[in-house]
Order: C-alpha cells, then sequence, then structure tokens
C-alpha cells in the first residue's frame, strides 16, 4: 500500500482544516467557532482510490497548514517528501484569489512539483451561494485542475474528487518510482 504525504496550504480562514476533517471522517468541531491553525496539524487515514478497478487504497498523511505568514520560516520543512500539495482557498474573498498565486510560488513552483500531483480547491463556506463558475486564475494556475467545494450540498462529490487526485498522485509516484529503478539499471 502506498503512503502519501499531502499539504493542505491556502489564506486563512479558507477552509483547510473543515475539508481536512471531512476528508478524513473526523467529525469535531464541524461548524464551530473558527480557531485558526497553529503551525501545522498532521492528520492520517486510509482511502479508498476512485477508478482504481484493483480497489487500491493508500495511507494519507494529510499535512493541515496554517495560513498565517507567521510560520513561514518553517515551510521548506513541511515541504519536504511532500507527494502533493492542495491550495485551497475562498473564491468569495477577493484577496484569496490574489494570495493563491504567492502559495503556488512558495510550494509548487519552487519544488518543482508536477501539475498532476497538485489541485485548487475553491472552497464556499455554507451559504454563500455557490457558483462555479469560471474563475480569474492566473496562466500557472488554470494549468491545475479546479474543484468547486460545497460540503452543505454536494459533499460526496468532493470526496470522489479528492479521491481521484489521490489515485494521480500514486500514478505520478509509482510512474517515479520505476523510473528510478530502471536508472540503476541503466
Amino acid at each position: 500500500m502506498f503512503k502519501t504525504k499531502i499539504l493542505f496550504i491556502g489564506p486563512s480562514e479558507s477552509g483547510k482544516t473543515i475539508l481536512a476533517n471531512f476528508l478524513s471522517d473526523i467529525t469535531e468541531n464541524l461548524g464551530g467557532e473558527y480557531r485558526p491553525t497553529q503551525g501545522v496539524r498532521i492528520v492520517e487515514f486510509e482511502s479508498q482510490l476512485e477508478g482504481s478497478g484493483d480497489n487500491r487504497a493508500c495511507d494519507v498523511e494529510l499535512w493541515d497548514c496554517s495560513g498565517d505568514l507567521k510560520f513561514e520560516s518553517c515551510w521548506p520543512i513541511l515541504m519536504k517528501d511532500s507527494s502533493g500539495v492542495v491550495i485551497i482557498f475562498n473564491p468569495d474573498v477577493p484577496s484569496h484569489l490574489r494570495e493563491i498565486g504567492t502559495w503556488y510560488s512558495m510550494f509548487i513552483a519552487s519544488q518543482g512539483m508536477q501539475d498532476n500531483r497538485c489541485l485548487l480547491i475553491a472552497h464556499h463556506k455554507p451559504g454563500s451561494g455557490v457558483e462555479d463558475k469560471r474563475l480569474p486564475l492566473a496562466s500557472d494556475l488554470s494549468r491545475l485542475m479546479l474543484i468547486h467545494s460545497n460540503l452543505e450540498e454536494e459533499p460526496e462529490d468532493v470526496r470522489r474528487a479528492f479521491s481521484r487526485y489521490l489515485g494521480n498522485v500514486i500514478n505520478a509516484m509509482s510512474e517515479s518510482q520505476e523510473q528510478e529503478e530502471m536508472s540503476i539499471f541503466t
């Protein structure tokens, strides 16, 4: 079974912890008072990969990273050995659309991470009147898979989309491992 380390990053109050709790089936503090994550919170769970005919599963280490820039000095250590990066933002907050470019530069571009290991989640808060409208994203960001998240109306769609993303990450990890093994023989 593969083990994968996925970073949840993005601006403060974008919904990273709510999504991490939902995807890992942790129900504590759903809809409660906002409490910012201090540094990082690691959640571990097993996930079935969507669309894998052989019912593959993987162990997921989900690193719910604080959106507070005061923790920027910790980012290099958080990035170490990460398998994938998910940028979560609230599309109803104009500053979030500007900030996600910085998150992309710091966590994805600086590592040279492949696009298929990255995901954008436009997380809509309850009562926000979700629209899966086209968002004005920078060209680097528009290459990444984007999903709209609404845990009130379509929670299982979010879970399935995340599972498909995990499948992409595991496939990329498997291909990298095969290439590494082949390079040993040549």
